[in-house]
């Protein structure tokens, strides 16, 4: 090998290898959700196979879920949400404060609520240029002091509106009608990201953003618009976790998050920008629930469970920057 040969760039993945790759890795996930349900079973038996406890790690897992589709858009080009927990409470309490009106009026305020929340950050980030870290951490601080002075600190309830209750904690042919929601919600991103042109633009504007801009592309409308999409999925949580505790509660989605980038990271999609994958989300979503579902049955302290938590973000990342 010459000295030329040994400094040249490595050459891009083609679009069929880059296919095959992303089929490889949603195979190896999808091998180890098995092998951590297999687990489980030994390790826990009844408990942890038990109908209702299945039902409860999916339930729980459908909120973080939303907000993870909508994470993996963002991310995609680059950036990053991290008031999508904080919006989720915010969005709550809008909703709670029409609940009154009816079901209804209740998810149209938390999904219109959640939207302009995540418009705001799209409109700092594409036009006013500012770092999509430092946007959203200040729409993390914005977005939950005005959920609590919106309540006045107290959870409102909202147990009489029969329509929400049902999305929160109703069932379809016994599956969770929030397991329901997460399955739709990811269909509908995969079309988008994967069979559509604004999907190509989405990864397009993480890929290069100036090739991007130069090959047509409105680069402003696509980072706008990722953040609004988000905001609209933090408004659909809302209205599930809300529907299932039967109370809009302003401390509502805390950490959800960093729940929501782990499960994007671990699912495959680049924090580089330029690819995304919403099955490998999904996948991600779901291992991350079984194993703190696993460790929560195997009396794990909290303490040590955000500890592990930690420790498989970052050796994901790791993963991620050797594959790159």
């Amino acid at each position: 090998m010459n000295a030329a040969n040994a400094i040249a760039p490595r050459k891009p993945a083609s679009r069929s290898e880059q296919v095959r790759l992303r089929r490889i890795q949603d195979f190896a996930l999808t091998l180890v959700l098995v092998l951590l349900v297999v687990a489980g079973g030994v390790l826990r038996g009844e408990r942890f196979l038990n109908y209702e406890n299945l039902k409860a790690t999916v339930t729980q897992a459908s909120a973080v879920g939303i907000l993870a589709i909508g994470m993996t858009f963002i991310i995609a080009t680059g950036g990053i949400d991290l008031s999508v927990g904080s919006v989720l409470a915010f969005a709550a309490i809008a909703g709670g404060k029409l609940a009154g009106g009816g079901d209804l009026a209740f998810i149209a305020a938390a999904l219109l609520a959640g939207t302009a929340a995540g418009a705001a950050n799209g409109i700092a980030v594409a036009y006013g240029k500012v770092v999509p870290f430092i946007v959203t951490l200040a729409m993390l601080t914005v977005a939950r002091g005005t959920a609590l002075w919106m309540s006045d600190k107290t959870p409102i309830p909202v147990g009489e509106l029969e329509t929400l209750r049902w999305f929160g904690a109703g069932q379809v042919l016994g599956v969770p009608v929030p397991a329901w929601v997460l399955l739709l919600v990811a269909a509908i991103g995969w079309v988008i990201l994967n069979q559509t042109r604004y999907g190509r633009y989405v990864v397009a504007v993480g890929s290069n953003r100036e090739a991007a801009r130069i090959g047509g592309v409105r680069v402003q409308r696509v980072l706008l618009s990722v953040y609004a999409i988000t905001g609209l999925c933090a408004g659909l949580s809302a209205t599930l976790l809300t529907g299932r505790l039967a109370s809009a509660s302003p401390i509502a989605g805390n950490f959800y998050e960093l729940d929501a980038i782990a499960a994007v990271v671990i699912g495959g999609t680049s924090l580089a920008g330029g690819k995304a994958t919403v099955v490998g989300t999904v996948l991600g979503v779901l291992t991350f629930a079984v194993i703190f579902n696993l460790l929560t049955l195997l009396d794990m302290r909290i303490e040590i469970q955000q500890i592990v938590k930690g420790i498989i973000i970052f050796a994901a990342v790791l993963v991620q920057r050797k594959g790159a």
